[in-house]
């Protein structure tokens, strides 16, 4: 079974890495300089259509190959997920080594604290959690029927009790955030936003905007549903081995993936 999902794992990686690879050309492409002779964009367009032509045939093959894995089953249930997102899971997620949703999540980077810092060697992927991210935007965007009302309903909770989170190496208070929106001096960053503001604002020439205190709460209903997502993706994977996943299940406040 393992050599199973290495199948996976190495066709997924294969189509992430020709995504990549073609979105790395279209962005060199809108930045030419004007003065860039026709010949030379010819050579760099003929490249990057003959990318998203590959990129598009090679998920078509996928796609066709991947029908009844449980995964992707499960994808094709959850609006705003898709083929990509499958293939990012199966390419990132090692259900061997993530027993546990904990585990998962520390890979990820959507745990406490988890942050990559200069010097020292890291166990967080940072394109992978990039990846979550953007997905996890794409099932909040499309409104999923099953998903979507649990982000809202953290949302919620944030506004009217707060919560604690792990910043600069500490753990902080954030008060309800209706109180914070009504007065942003009490958000704990609230002085260290202002003082990046601030600096943005001298270095541009402009005024000073407002602090994102709506973003901080945005973010933090977010990174739960991110959290939710990886997990039942994992539990999923683990699954359709035959491996164990009562870890997930026996977890407190316990949510199942969104049923068939």
């Amino acid at each position: 079974m393992a050599e199973e999902w290495d199948v996976w794992r190495y066709l997924a990686r294969c189509y992430l890495d020709i995504q990549q690879l073609r979105m790395a050309c279209e962005a060199r492409l809108r930045r030419l300089p004007g003065g860039c002779p026709e010949e030379i964009k010819l050579i760099i367009e003929r490249h990057y259509d003959a990318l998203k032509r590959e990129e598009k045939s090679l998920l078509k093959s996928i796609e066709h190959e991947i029908k009844n894995h449980p995964l992707w089953e499960w994808c094709k249930r959850v609006k705003g997920l898709g083929p990509v997102a499958c293939l990012m899971f199966l390419g990132y997620i090692n259900p061997y080594i993530a027993s546990t949703a904990g585990k998962a999540r520390a890979y990820f980077g959507v745990i406490p604290g988890a942050e990559l810092k200069s010097g020292r060697k890291g166990n967080i992927n940072p394109e992978a959690k990039g990846r979550l991210w953007l997905i996890t935007r794409n099932v909040i965007m499309a409104k999923d029927e099953y998903y979507y009302p649990i982000y809202l309903k953290k949302r919620e909770y944030y506004m009217e009790n707060g919560r604690e989170s792990f910043v600069d190496g500490k753990w902080i208070k954030w008060p309800p955030f209706k109180e914070i929106l009504e007065d942003p001096t009490k958000c704990p960053l609230y002085d260290q936003c202002m003082r990046k503001l601030k600096s943005k604002a001298e270095r541009l020439g402009r005024e000073t905007k407002k602090p994102p205190c709506k973003l901080h709460l945005n973010r933090m209903s977010m990174r739960y549903l991110m959290s939710l997502l990886l997990s039942h993706a994992t539990q999923l994977l683990r699954e359709a081995l035959g491996l164990d996943v009562n870890a997930f299940k026996q977890h407190r406040n316990y949510i199942p993936p969104k049923p068939p």
